[in-house]
């Protein structure tokens, strides 16, 4: 949201700030929430997926922001590329990083709500079998 109003470059540390303190909260809590919530067994997994999914999909909306940009430039007679549309230039940008974002949650949402429902199964199905014995 504040990448999508900064309109003034001299203010683009506060975004890059935001963006400093989400990585170092999410890569510094990461693994206690992890073992905290699916046991130490499933960390080494789960962390490696987490560290492994920046090298996919940071390529993957490096391309895009670029695709992005590239549409809202022209070339000048050097081959350099202008973008005389200000925030525009990266306002679509920051709106497939958002919907990427939600996606991401919405995801693991549902993963949570599946394992719960999953394990309160497992406790009915031995539950129901401990009463037949």
């Amino acid at each position: 949201i504040c990448a999508l109003r900064i309109e003034n470059p001299n203010f683009l540390w506060f975004v890059s700030g935001l963006t400093g303190l989400a990585y170092g909260a999410l890569f510094g809590v990461y693994p206690a929430l992890v073992a905290d919530a699916f046991g130490v067994e499933g960390l080494s997994l789960n962390w490696g997926c987490m560290i492994l999914s920046p090298v996919l999909f940071g390529n993957i909306f490096n391309l895009t922001y670029g695709k992005i940009y590239d549409h809202h430039s022209t070339i000048l007679p050097g081959g350099e590329r202008d973008c005389p549309d200000g925030l525009n230039c990266y306002a679509r940008s920051y709106w497939v990083t958002g919907a990427a974002s939600v996606l991401g949650i919405g995801l693991s949402l549902w993963a949570i709500r599946h394992e719960h429902v999953q394990k309160r199964l497992e406790r009915r199905a031995e539950h129901e079998g401990l009463r037949e014995a």
